[in-house]
């Protein structure tokens, strides 16, 4: 699958998206890096649970580090819902 975002492009991300509803399966967020906190991430959330922590995976899984690498991601970790992906 083609992915989503090129290298270069800008998202304006909303983060108060998830202040009043959770992540629906198919959003595209920014997250914290699990791994390297001073990093943010965009990806697709794959499922939504009742629980505290979303699985979240690559639009292009051959090269994506996600969920499968890091595992689900607190709640708590999610910036924001990306509304839209701008061209440099």
């Amino acid at each position: 699958m083609r992915p989503t975002l090129e290298p270069g492009d800008y998202v304006l991300v909303n983060r108060w998206a998830y202040r009043v509803r959770r992540p629906r399966r198919g959003d595209l967020v920014v997250v914290r890096d699990p791994e390297l906190s001073d990093r943010f991430l965009v990806k697709r959330v794959s499922e939504t649970e009742a629980s505290t922590q979303i699985p979240l995976e690559g639009d292009n899984a051959a090269v994506s580090r996600d969920s499968r690498a890091f595992g689900a991601v607190p709640l708590d970790r999610i910036v924001g819902k990306v509304w839209l992906r701008l061209k440099p």
